[in-house]
This record gives C-alpha cells, structure tokens and sequence, in this order.
C-alpha cells in the first residue's frame, strides 16, 4: 500500500483517540484527516468529506445521532462503498456478529495490539474482512464460527416473544409463561435457545442485544 489511507477517526475519550491517531500514523499506513468525538461531529465529518476508512469506537455520545448498530446503519447509508473498522472494548457476541453481518469489515479490541490495528487496517483498504484474535477467539467460543460469522440469527416467533418480554419488562420465566400461558419449562427452553442462537452467555449480553435492536420498549 503505497499511498497512506485518508482516515476519519472517532473516539469520545481525547487521549485515548490521540493514541490511536499515533498508532495509526506510526505505521505509515494511514493519515488521519478528521477526528470526531460524538457520534454527530462523526456523521458531519462523513457527510461533509470523503476519506478511504472510518474507524471508529462503537459507543459514544450523541444529541442527535445513536450509537453503536444504528450509527454503523448511517454510515453505511452515507458511504457505503467506505470500509469502517470498529475500535471496541465490548466483549457481546452477537453485538460483534451483527456488526460483520452489516458490513463493518473490522473489528479491533481496544485491548489489542498496535498490529491488530495495522492489520485492520491493510485488509479495510484492500476490502478484506479483518478480526482481531481476540474478538475471533470470542466468537468462537460462543460457537459463532465458520458460516454463522457475520451471518444474523434467525429467531423463531416465539424466542423472538420471550426475549422481548424479558428484556423490555424484566419479567421473569414464570411470569412469561403466567403472560403466555405457557408452561415454565417451554419459557426457558425459548430463551435459551434463543441465547445460543444470538452466541449470548449471560442476561447482562441479552440485554444489550435488545437495547441495540429496539427490543427494550414496552
């Protein structure tokens, strides 16, 4: 790669998106050309100028623009031939499957090396999918491997049902089954399923997935 990628960065935390700008720059891969701080000043950046990839961190603030999936969604709409690599410290599993399933074409832990980035980076300008080992590792340790990478879940009617309830009422397996006059056993048996479908370990991951679906609202 002999020209240096024209880069927009965003990262709400200043210090921590002035090291990445070093750490992009000290690999002579990239130049960055725009940094933002909020998910607006990103999207203004965005609208207003184009650049060969965005990185940039998957929760930040915003008045008027959302973040994480949603924000990937207008990037995408806005440039959509633009590659965008994720910098994140999330570790939900199917949050992370759901951004390769929307086209992001790498995902970096912020924990992760110097490397990882400048890996990211090569393959986002060459139009290859990158992930770093430790998201990797993550995936494939919720059996989120070979063809169901990047590939979305596809949840039955009544999985879909239970985890909307339990997400958006907090309602426990018994009060589900009382709600749908199912038993408690078939209750469990839909959300657990469902869990293992998404590659979600936890009731902390399966909220987060529905906050970032808009399955939380009553």
């Amino acid at each position: 790669m002999n020209t240096p990628l024209q880069i927009v960065l965003a990262e709400d935390h200043a210090l921590v998106r002035y090291g990445i700008r070093l750490a992009i720059e000290a690999g002579r891969i990239g130049r960055v050309i725009a940094e933002a701080a909020t998910s607006d000043e990103l999207i203004a950046i965005v609208q207003a100028q184009t650049c060969d990839v965005i990185v940039t961190d998957l929760s930040m603030p915003g008045a008027r623009t959302r973040d994480g999936i949603a924000l990937i969604d207008r990037l995408r709409r806005i440039r959509p031939a633009v590659p965008i690599v994720v910098l994140t410290a999330m570790r939900n599993a199917a949050i992370l499957n759901k951004l390769l399933e929307k086209g992001v074409k790498a995902i970096v832990e912020k924990a992760g090396g110097v490397n990882e980035l400048h890996c990211a980076l090569i393959a986002a300008g060459q139009g290859r999918t990158y992930v770093g080992p430790g998201v990797e590792s993550l995936l494939e340790n919720m059996n989120l491997i070979g063809p169901r990478v990047g590939q979305e879940a596809t949840l039955t009617t009544a999985e879909l049902e239970v985890i909307r309830l339990f997400a958006a009422h907090g309602l426990t397996a018994s009060q589900i089954a009382q709600r749908l006059n199912r038993s408690v056993k078939t209750v469990s048996a839909h959300k657990r399923s469902a869990q293992h479908k998404l590659g979600l370990s936890t009731n902390q991951e399966l909220f987060e997935y529905c906050r970032a679906h808009d399955l939380c609202s009553p």
